[in-house]
């Protein structure tokens, strides 16, 4: 979403309700008195695209605004953000960013900045007010909205290094941890990263003391730049039993909080990663049967909107991991009948995995190009590629592939398996290798090439993970991961369902 609007809608919201007649200057009245006034007459009777906007930049450029109230200000420069056009971008963020950087505006006004810029999609804006909002009220950061927090954090890519770990830094220091205090172990992980890099090993060590999840701990353990970082607390880097800790976790918040879908997720979640598949199925039978038994499943779960086409889909696995394949797929169709764009992909790879590419690519057809993110338009393509594979319908493998390859970087896993699908194996190898020296690629990269038990799979995707496993076995690839890690054996379902 543009700023435009966004800033207009949470500014005027601010300002204040009872309109003020424009007064007329008293004779001999300073220029600054008379600026100040004039500006308060825009933001009480065109604080939005249209006349006001005009003044707003004029007030704005005048060398007496530095010297205006910093809520008018902030004010002004709000409004003026939100009354660009579409065309404007530029100018907008550069309004907001003076915005943020006013000193001593409040938590409110800069939590502002802070939605408006995560909502635009604005990186430097979102994670600066972030930043500072976490510093300066770390007892009030629980008062945002943690999946806000969360969606600022995607966009650290657009900021530096030095930002990133500004940001990281802040959270960190204020206690802060996803909802039902559940420890977001891949932004702690990072953060050791990035201490690392700046040669602070005894804070990267204290970091990655939070890091909760088994998965996480288990690309740590297989990247060497983490040695110091495993060998300080061992422990804590025992994956089995972390695991079972997270598996633990969440039924007892999952029985503190019986309301909560997104709990009953996570223990889906964490079943499926140990493997522990009959119990999946068992838990997402109950919460099924109860849901059916009901017509206001709203009553029984809070966050049953939000959540239920994800639950439902993770229904649709356990069923997969009991080789109940129709049943899987209706239970997917079921999950995706609103058209949530998730559970569409979804829906559409488990057609593939099925051998239906034509049911496939129908479900694709009804996802429109606007819809999606470019990780989920790789996806989508992904799934297009391996269809159209199936059908020998070689234009779309040409244009699928095309599009693949040069937005590689969107989804680097996605790229890998589109050559595994045609059969490219020495660009898949090549491509692991790469990924496995990139820096930014290798945690996901170390993960991957790991050795896990089985998943109970269709010929299919049988067919790919034999593909998978003959280009991690190569030469090259062996060297390449022994360069910069290590691989270990674990009892747990490989990650990437």
């Amino acid at each position: 979403m543009a700023i435009t609007g966004l800033l207009a809608a949470l500014v005027l919201s601010a300002c204040e309700s009872t309109p003020r007649k424009p007064r007329t200057p008293v004779a001999g009245e300073s220029d600054l008195a008379v600026e100040q006034q004039r500006l308060r007459d825009i933001i009480v009777f065109n604080g939005k695209p249209g006349p006001g906007s005009a003044g707003l930049r004029e007030i704005i450029a005048a060398p007496t605004f530095r010297l205006l109230d910093v809520e008018d200000q902030f004010q002004a420069l709000t409004l003026a953000a939100g009354a660009t056009t579409p065309d404007e971008v530029k100018l907008a963020q550069g309004y907001l960013d003076r915005a943020i950087s006013l000193p001593g505006i409040g938590f409110e006004d800069l939590e502002i900045t802070f939605r408006t810029a995560t909502n635009a999609g604005y990186g430097a804006g979102a994670i600066k007010s972030l930043t500072l909002l976490a510093r300066q009220w770390p007892e009030q950061l629980t008062l945002i909205d943690r999946s806000l927090v969360v969606r600022a954090i995607y966009l650290v890519d657009q900021v530096s290094r030095d930002d990133k770990l500004s940001v990281l830094r802040a959270l960190y220091a204020a206690h802060w941890t996803l909802e039902w205090g559940i420890e977001p172990s891949f932004y702690w992980r990072d953060l050791s990263i990035l201490l690392l890099d700046q040669g602070l090993r005894q804070e990267a060590i204290e970091v990655a003391t939070h890091v909760t999840a088994a998965y996480v701990l288990i690309a740590m353990r297989a990247d060497r730049r983490f040695d110091a970082v495993v060998a300080a607390h061992p422990e804590r880097f025992e994956v089995e039993a972390a695991a079972d800790r997270e598996t633990k976790h969440y039924q007892a918040l999952s029985e503190e909080h019986p309301k909560s879908l997104a709990l009953k997720i996570g223990v889906l979640e964490a079943l499926m990663q140990q493997r522990h598949y009959a119990a999946m199925l068992a838990e997402s039978d109950a919460v099924a049967q109860d849901i059916g038994a009901t017509n206001f499943p709203d009553k029984l779960y809070d966050d049953y909107v939000e959540k239920h086409a994800q639950y439902f889909y993770l229904r649709s696995v356990a069923l997969q991991r009991a080789a109940r394949w129709d049943e899987a797929a209706e239970q997917l169709a079921e999950a995706a009948r609103d058209g949530e764009l998730n559970q569409l992909i979804n829906l559409a790879s488990l057609y593939w995995a099925l051998n239906r590419p034509t049911d496939a690519l129908s479900v694709l057809s009804t996802i429109g190009p606007t819809r999606t993110s470019p990780y989920g338009t790789m996806q989508v393509e992904l799934v297009k590629l391996q269809a159209a594979v199936l059908l020998g319908a070689t234009d779309q493998i040409a244009r699928s592939s095309k599009y693949l390859s040069e937005h590689r970087t969107d989804s680097p896993g996605d790229y890998l398996v589109s050559l595994l699908a045609t059969g490219r194996l020495d660009l898949a190898a090549a491509s692991l290798v790469s990924q496995l020296q990139d820096r930014k690629t290798r945690q996901d990269a170390l993960l991957n090439v790991q050795t896990y038990l089985p998943t109970p799979s269709s010929e299919l995707e049988m067919q790919l993970e034999a593909q998978w496993r003959s280009i991690v076995a190569r030469k090259e690839v062996q060297a390449a991961i022994h360069k910069v890690g290590n691989v270990e054996s674990y009892p747990l379902e490989a990650p990437g369902y």
